[in-house]
């Protein structure tokens, strides 16, 4: 069952026991009346984002402007999809976020969590003799020792080794800075 059924399925069920709640209510205490009404108006927002309404209102509301003040901030829409003021959607904005964050770590020398903090870079000298190129190569020469190393010691490999893969990361990191 896709996701919106499986939210229209639990409002059906919020709807049965708001209606079931009603009529308890009336029957028997009045208690009852008052406990449906949190069960019904969950049963009808359920409903609502499931039917895709809720979307569509918040996409209209975005794009007519109503959304937000006068600086641009708006709403932000989430997974229905729709676009923020800027009009970036939510995937735009995390795969922004996520390079950002990789230049980040570029900047600040380190590779992300995969990269051990007391571990230090090569020397240029050890660089160049882990990936097997000569003082004069060139940075295509040094891209493609790297590539054909990573291929060799990549850990998803069968002869990969996790170690040596980050050792010829950290040096052809530090060939090509």
């Amino acid at each position: 069952m896709d996701r919106n059924g499986l939210i229209l399925g639990v409002s059906a069920v919020l709807f049965g026991i708001t209606a079931l709640m009603l009529i308890v209510g009336v029957v028997v205490s009045p208690f009852f009346l008052a406990v449906a009404v949190p069960f019904g108006a969950s049963a009808y927002l359920l409903w609502y984002q499931a039917s895709g309404k809720l979307g569509d209102r918040v996409s209209r509301e975005a794009a007519a402007g109503n959304l937000g003040d006068d600086r641009g901030v708006g709403f932000d829409p989430g997974p229905f999809g729709g676009r923020t003021a800027d009009g970036d959607t939510a995937r735009e904005r995390a795969r922004r976020a996520r390079q950002n964050r990789r230049r980040g770590r570029r900047r600040a020398g380190t590779s992300g969590a995969s990269r051990e903090p007391n571990r230090s870079t090569p020397s240029p000298s050890e660089a160049r003799r882990i990936l097997d190129v000569d003082a004069a190569a060139t940075d295509d020469d040094i891209k493609a020792a790297y590539r054909r190393k990573a291929k060799e010691h990549h850990p998803d490999t069968d002869s990969g080794d996790e170690e040596t893969f980050k050792k010829v990361s950290r040096a052809y990191e530090r060939l090509s800075e």
